[in-house]
């Protein structure tokens, strides 16, 4: 099966000198390309290829061209041919004439296909490593460039993860996606995805919903193991299958396991694109984002930062000068409450993830943001910018 994707283009460029190229990157990472057309272009994108999946898995193959020509308008015209053969040699896909890259082109920099194919093996498809063939053809220097890599189709099977591998899934799973592995994470996670109080930890289990949501291909893996799972596992699956609106793929259950579905079908999900006015909210975007490496749950918490206007509520609260058992004050306080944890966690994930950082800095420079918001990202991210022990996060691409 296979899609196309167009992604919103940046102005790229190129200014021939060497002769034309292109890179053929097989990844899992995001087929909306924010990961690289959502980055300020001084920086340089990050791709991660692989080389196996599963079947059912949706990959992308992503031409990439280099050293192309462009004519007297700065316009590039570049096509390219792709198939994917099976492990017996046979053609599985053959695509002809795909757009490269059709316009404006002013830099001399890499510059993606505008046709990106979202792509997955069906069930009936054998085992075994399939070729990648793309030819690409510079219409405006007529040159043509022929490349070739390997992807493998391996059935799908739980591996064993060791606490710190599950631990840095979190972090990783932005910029180097791995499904098959959050499955594994998943069904071996030891903690509760709930708090003392019995709320769910969002920032946990909404990373699994989305990861889940967003890879179908795995649901039915899930649900194999349900019957020889443990209470807490079964829990577990109870709990993010509920959170997909998905209970009804659920095997039946009795007793206490169906009091406990009961109860998962009755809780109310917060909607993190509301109006930012809980902490749930928060850790749910940065759930989403760590699943997806997608920008706009950063634009959502970028926003919430407008709540700066609640600063000093608390400390008057603290220091007498109004009563928390007012409503207005018990409300102004809890949103700067809120503020602080979303600038608390911006400054956090910022100086871990240099895609963060990269995509605050595009989200501050395209004047979205309302006056106070832009004005707390631009002082956070300048303070970051002048520590000198983070200076890999501001690192300029040559």
């Amino acid at each position: 099966m296979i899609k196309f994707w167009f992604p919103i283009l940046l102005l790229c460029s190129a200014v021939q000198a060497e002769p034309f190229d292109c890179m053929i990157a097989v990844t899992r990472q995001d087929a909306s390309m924010d990961w690289w057309y959502a980055v300020p272009q001084e920086y340089a994108p990050k791709v991660n290829r692989i080389s196996t999946v599963a079947k059912d898995e949706y990959f992308r193959i992503i031409p990439i061209f280099r050293n192309y020509g462009t004519d007297s308008n700065q316009n590039a015209r570049i096509s390219f041919d792709v198939e994917v053969l099976r492990p017996d040699g046979t053609t599985d896909i053959s695509l002809t004439e795909c757009q490269g890259h059709i316009g404006s082109a002013v830099t001399a920099t890499l510059l993606p296909a505008q046709a990106i194919l979202n792509m997955c093996f069906d069930p009936e498809d054998p085992y075994g490593e399939y070729a990648i063939n793309v030819s690409s053809v510079d219409h405006i220097s007529n040159q043509t460039n022929r490349q070739h890599t390997v992807v493998e189709l391996r059935k799908f099977s739980f591996e064993k993860l060791s606490e710190k591998e599950r631990e840095q899934l979190f972090l990783q799973y932005a910029t180097a996606p791995n499904p098959s592995k959050a499955a594994s994470a998943f069904m071996q996670t030891h903690h509760s995805f709930f708090d003392e109080e019995n709320e769910p930890i969002w920032s946990a289990i909404w990373f699994f919903k989305t990861i889940f949501e967003n890879n179908e291909y795995l649901i039915p893996h899930l649900m194999d193991e349900f019957p020889v799972a443990t209470v807490k596992q079964k829990r577990d699956l109870m709990l993010v299958m509920t959170l997909m609106d998905r209970v009804e793929q659920l095997p039946r259950v009795s007793g206490e396991l169906n009091v406990y579905l009961r109860l998962m079908k009755a809780g109310r999900i917060p909607d993190p694109y509301e109006e930012i006015t809980t902490g749930k909210q928060l850790d749910m975007l940065w759930a989403e984002f760590f699943a997806t490496g997608t920008i706009e749950p950063i634009r959502q918490i970028a926003r919430s930062l407008s709540l700066v206007q609640y600063v000093g509520t608390l400390d008057k609260i603290k220091a007498g000068e109004l009563d928390p058992e007012t409503p207005e004050v018990f409300h102004d306080g809890m949103l700067e409450a809120v503020f602080q944890s979303a600038l608390w966690s911006l400054k956090s994930n910022c100086q871990a993830v240099p895609l963060v950082y990269q995509y605050c800095e595009g989200i501050l420079h395209s004047g979205e943001l309302d006056a106070p918001a832009e004005n707390c990202l631009a002082l956070l991210l300048q303070s970051i910018a002048t520590d000198p022990e983070k200076s890999n996060l501001t690192e300029k691409k040559e």
